[in-house]
């Protein structure tokens, strides 16, 4: 029977190992036992340390992988859940099988998380999520790699943008040229942001990497909170790039968008009540009867 210490000694020897050659930080947390083993924390180019601390669950051994589909899934109790959700750092839990040496991670997010009776619940662990340099943007930024979490940090990150075209839209037209590589795979390569003149140098630059794809596609995928319609191309002569340029406007999605962050940074202005029973008299009168009547009764 294989010793137990042993095991779990192997995990976070075998994590830390690989967040080490990531050039990160890793600092095992021995002292409690309450679901939180080790911080990381990943260094500037310089190796100077960069406060985006992220908290670690290692789990180690054969018994963990369990398979459910395709995928793999964690079961745990609800005393680890609370304390998780409750941190104050992103929590991942890190699967590790040291006879394979396969190194799986999950962020602990509520809209991941299956809850079941008796406070039980699991969370699925893609077989593709394995930890290594493919992952340290996913965990540097404390977001899952599903579609939804992914969505929801690109949208946080286009803020700044959508404000600045929602702003400077009511004097200017809105233009992206998206250049595309034509006899490449990855055809589309970035797409260049200007304001009032589309042959202006742009004044944004947006990687959007995109293989084999169409225009249509890359809009939803990197803009999905504009509309837009095909302005002209742009030939640069070689026939190896194409400039397509579009005239752009915030669509629903982006107007939704500044006004949930207006009301999450402003609130919401207090209204007044008027007295219900002001435009209602007549309608009181006919139901209860006036003044007079309650004195005769």
């Amino acid at each position: 029977m294989a010793d137990t210490d042993n095991i779990t000694r192997r995990g976070i020897n075998a994590v830390e190992s690989i967040f080490l050659g990531m050039n990160w930080k890793f600092r095992e947390q021995p002292i409690s036992d309450y679901g939180i083993d080790a911080h990381v924390e990943p260094c500037g180019p310089d190796g100077s340390p960069t406060g985006q601390l992220i908290a670690l669950q290692i789990k180690s051994g054969a018994s963990y992988f369990k398979k459910q589909g395709s995928d793999y899934v964690f079961r745990g109790n609800a005393r680890h859940l609370r304390y998780w959700r409750n941190h104050v750092l992103p929590v991942f839990i890190i699967l590790h099988d040291p006879e394979t040496n396969l190194t799986l991670w999950q962020r602990i997010d509520h809209h991941l998380v299956h809850e079941g009776r008796n406070g039980r619940w699991s969370i699925t662990i893609p077989t593709t999520q394995t930890l290594d340099t493919s992952s340290a943007d996913y965990i540097r930024n404390g977001i899952a790699s599903d579609p939804a979490s992914v969505r929801r940090f690109r949208l946080a990150l286009d803020l700044p943008l959508i404000r600045e075209i929602a702003a400077r839209s009511i004097k200017e037209n809105i233009f992206l040229t998206i250049d595309e590589w034509v006899n490449k795979t990855l055809n589309f390569r970035e797409t260049k942001v200007t304001f009032g003149d589309p042959n202006a140098e742009p004044e944004y630059t947006v990687d959007t990497w995109l293989p084999q794809g169409e225009l249509n596609e890359l809009m939803a995928e990197y803009f999905p909170w504009l509309d837009y319609e095909y302005e002209h191309e742009i030939e640069d002569g070689s026939g190896e790039v194409e400039g397509h340029t579009l005239r752009v406007e915030l669509n629903e999605l982006g107007t939704g968008l500044l006004t949930v962050e207006t009301f999450v940074e402003e609130g919401k202005e207090v209204g007044t009540l008027e007295p219900w029973y002001e435009d209602q008299s007549d309608s009181i009168v006919e139901r209860y009867g006036s003044d007079d009547d309650w004195d005769r009764n």
